[in-house]
């Protein structure tokens, strides 16, 4: 039997700032507490992170960041790539139809931004772009016994109202700067809340994995198209061909050599 959280069942606690909320749910899980249905939300992280070294840098209280605890135990060790898939189509479900309701005032105003905001994509292995320009990020926490996941903490930041953003931060968009509307931050969670859950249930059968896959790679950033990537230590002309089951992206380059790569091993140039 799944566990279809509604909000109503769901754990969340709110923190004015917080060093990083994955790692409160971290902690919590080496307390001996069960966080599945758990979720953290801060106003501020001071240590927030992404993948790698990565750091999330948000100005307080103008976005999202949460992270939510979730059970994967009926998935094998070797899909946890299908977790990024589901997380990552479940924030553009909801977000798209918000790109769609612009203001008059945003897009005309900000030539940085892309004249195509209403269509965001999929950058591997699970940012949230629209455009060129990074729109949310997540980080993805598992853990695993045996041959099976266990517990998947997942750490989501969106940038929502925020219009300045610091000049160490490469390629920022906030859907504010996109619409040019504020979004209620309150409402807009529970939103992604139930997507994020919904999509991870969903991974719960053979078919719902097919169909997160194939909404996957239809909104994958830069597939069939040459673009330039950092790959061994040089800037390469490469195609996006799609990715094989461990989610690792696989690409040809000019002469039909296939690339394989994980996620330290190749740098997208934008």
């Amino acid at each position: 039997m799944g566990e279809n959280f509604g909000l109503e069942n769901m754990k969340i606690f709110h923190f004015e700032e917080v060093s990083s909320t994955n790692t409160i749910l971290r902690d919590m899980m080496a307390d001996g507490c069960d966080v599945a249905g758990t979720v953290v939300v801060a106003g501020h992280q001071t240590a927030g992170k992404g993948m790698g070294e990565n750091r999330w840098e948000s100005e307080p209280n103008k976005n999202l960041l949460f992270s939510i605890a979730l059970n994967v135990s009926f998935l094998k060790a070797e899909e946890q790539f299908k977790i990024s898939q589901a997380v990552a189509v479940a924030i553009l479900n909801a977000i798209s139809p918000k790109l769609l309701t612009s203001s008059n005032s945003s897009n005309s105003s900000n030539p940085s931004i892309s004249s195509n905001s209403s269509n965001p994509s999929i950058k591997w292995p699970n940012d949230v772009y629209v455009g060129s320009k990074k729109l949310a990020g997540m980080l993805i926490q598992n853990t695993i016994s045996g041959m099976m996941m266990q517990t998947s903490i997942i750490g989501i930041g969106l940038n929502v109202n925020q219009l300045k953003f610091g000049g160490n931060i490469p390629n920022p968009v906030s859907l504010k700067m996109l619409t040019g509307n504020d979004f209620d931050l309150e409402s807009l969670l529970d939103e992604l809340i139930v997507n994020i859950n919904d999509a991870v249930e969903d991974l719960r059968t053979e078919q719902g994995k097919e169909r997160i896959d194939v909404a996957y790679r239809k909104r994958l950033f830069r597939r069939g198209e040459w673009a330039e990537y950092e790959h061994e230590g040089e800037i390469k002309s490469m195609i996006i061909n799609g990715y094989d089951k461990y989610g690792r992206l696989c690409l040809s380059d000019k002469n039909g050599h296939e690339v394989v790569c994980d996620i330290k091993e190749i740098r997208f140039i934008l």
